[in-house]
Formats: C-alpha cells, structure tokens, sequence
C-alpha cells in the first residue's frame, strides 16, 4: 500500500512480536501479514457459514432431493 495513510494500532508486545517473526519469515510488511491474515479469516468464516449450510441442507429431505436432481441435471449436461 504505497502512498497510503497509515495508523497506529495498540497491540500487546507479544502481538508485535509475532507479527514481526511472521513478516520476517515471509519477506512481508506488517500490512502484509495483517491483509492476509483479514483475507484467511473471512475465507474460514465463509467456510464455516457454507458447511452449516450443507449440514442444514443434508438433514433435510426436500433439500437434498432438489440438490441431487440439480447435480443429475448438470452431470446430463455434461455427458450430452
């Protein structure tokens, strides 16, 4: 983020700690690791939303039912 504005942001020393090693060993800046760290933990909490969402889908009858002939409809499109 170059040219950006910047912020102080108070952290335990172990946090910053961290944070450097991680940056260190990754050839990143602590906005770096940050970013991707922001990035995994949405991408897990979507994960999370969509298994409960499947597990919701597979307890229910109807559900299941509409998703195998969706899935049976796209593998005919396929194969045709």
């Amino acid at each position: 983020m170059a040219g950006g504005s910047t912020t102080t942001v108070k952290v335990q020393t172990t946090t910053r700690d961290l944070l450097r090693s991680v940056g260190s060993e990754r050839h990143e800046t602590a906005d770096q690791v940050i970013r991707a760290a922001l990035v995994a933990l949405r991408r897990d909490e979507r994960r999370q939303v969509a298994a409960a969402e499947a597990r919701a889908v597979a307890s229910d009858p109807d559900d299941l039912a509409e998703v195998r002939a969706i899935q049976d409809e796209i593998a005919g499109l396929h194969e045709g």
